[in-house]
């Protein structure tokens, strides 16, 4: 229960919100080889980065596609992304929506992550109680809760 309690805890903070405050998310395909392992680093790493550039969001794998909602200035933010797509873990990165908004979704989270293959019991409750916040805007909700019947939740994976 350890690990699975690292994936879903994530530091707390509250966030400055930046004047010029963008919200993205993007999917990409994970390398085959991608553990449960592999995903808390990258999840821990995120969030030491994260809180350093003041960036909050939510990172969910499901054992085959990521999907991540990054939220922040609109300068470090596009940074970020262009970090992350050359990072070798993942392949065929696609922004699925970018905005220009008001408010944080995530003000609680420098990257909140969840793993959602059932085999290692977590996933859709943890991924549901997230998503559940007051602050997140129901586009975001119907893009996150759609992306949990991809890859993760396909028999024997």
């Amino acid at each position: 229960m350890g690990r699975d309690n690292q994936c879903c805890q994530a530091a707390t903070r509250k966030f400055h919100v930046p004047a010029n405050l963008t919200s993205l998310i993007y999917v990409s395909t994970a390398n085959a080889a991608l553990s449960l392992d592999d995903f808390l680093a990258i999840l821990t790493v995120s969030q030491r980065n994260n809180q350093r550039l003041g960036i909050t969001g939510l990172l969910v794998f499901n054992g085959t596609n990521f999907m991540q909602c990054l939220e922040g200035d609109k300068a470090a933010t596009n940074d970020l992304l262009h970090h992350i797509e050359r990072d070798d873990r993942h392949n065929g990165l696609t922004v699925v929506s970018q905005s220009q908004t008001v408010k944080l979704q995530f003000a609680s989270w420098h990257m909140a992550g969840r793993y959602l293959p059932e085999k290692h019991g977590m996933g859709h409750a943890d991924l549901k109680e997230v998503l559940s916040a007051d602050s997140v805007s129901n586009a975001t909700r119907t893009v996150f809760e759609s992306f949990r019947s991809l890859g993760g939740g396909l028999p024997g994976m």
